[in-house]
């Protein structure tokens, strides 16, 4: 609960809420203003919105544990560069086999023009046009046997510099998740035992009276139930007509703002 001026303002999810719907409950009662369900219902809105911030903390906690510090995606970003790598080196090795293939032609072809052997001239231009194609293609096999080389060694690179990245990851990981499901479990006990509390405050409160605030609570943000200072309700900041206040004062029945729509609850 913060202050405002001379306003007392409800946050939505105060630092002591036990302790702070206790005292609320005490202030009213010495007021003598405990005729309906609005003190009781604040003190319930105070558990709520505790109990809320927990489930919103165990929720982050569980998120973050599932997610793994990020190491399923960087996992896989790894192994996709190790098959990156795993590809390059073959393309090298296959561009050097085939190199050494052609080349090994290309001798072969040498020594059928060079020996004298071939006589028949369309045999020697069948032979020379085979030359020349193999020629061509020792050629471009050889300008591209560097860049591919370059293409493996840099796929090698980038692996290995994610694979350590992973290495350290997962070192630090041990420990935030240790502590992590450490939070998880302490958080999962409190939302128990705050939930447990919750039931009980629910107790000797109206069944109508429970299910008006409930349906406030999902449509105004958490806060239901507000109080009346000098005429104006801090839900909404509007001064209400005295009749609404005097109502207030002498009724059992839940009166709502007729701006807002919240409970009231005179201070």
């Amino acid at each position: 609960m913060a202050r405002e001026g001379n306003h007392t303002i409800i946050s939505a999810f105060p630092a002591l809420p036990s302790d702070a719907a206790s005292a609320e409950v005490a202030h009213v009662k010495g007021q003598g203003h405990f005729l309906n369900s609005s003190t009781a219902l604040l003190a319930l809105q105070f558990a709520d919105q505790d109990l809320a911030s927990r489930r919103r903390s165990f929720r982050k906690v569980a998120q973050e544990l599932k997610a793994q510090g990020g190491l399923p995606e960087l996992r896989d970003r790894t192994e996709k560069a190790r098959a990156r790598e795993l590809e390059a080196r073959v393309e090298h090795a296959k561009m050097e086999s085939e190199l050494a293939t052609v080349k090994e032609r290309l001798n072969q072809l040498e020594e059928r023009l060079y020996s004298g052997a071939i006589t028949n001239v369309r045999e020697l231009q069948a032979v020379e046009g085979e030359h020349s194609s193999a020629r061509k293609q020792y050629v471009a096999l050889e300008q591209g046997l560097g860049p591919a080389l370059a293409a493996a060694e840099d796929a090698k690179g980038r692996h290995e510099e994610l694979r350590k990245e992973l290495e350290g990851l997962e070192e630090s990981w041990k420990t935030t998740e240790t502590g992590l499901a450490s939070e998880r479990h302490r958080l999962a006990k409190e939302c128990s035992d705050m939930g447990k509390k919750r039931t009980q405050a629910t107790t000797g409160i109206p069944e109508n009276d429970l299910a008006f605030y409930e349906s406030l609570l999902s449509r105004k943000a958490g806060v239901a139930v507000v109080r009346v200072e000098r005429g104006v309700c801090l839900g909404c900041r509007v001064r209400l007509p005295l009749r609404e206040i005097s109502r207030m004062r002498g009724t059992t029945v839940l009166i709502a703002c007729s701006s807002c729509g919240r409970i009231l609850l005179a201070s």
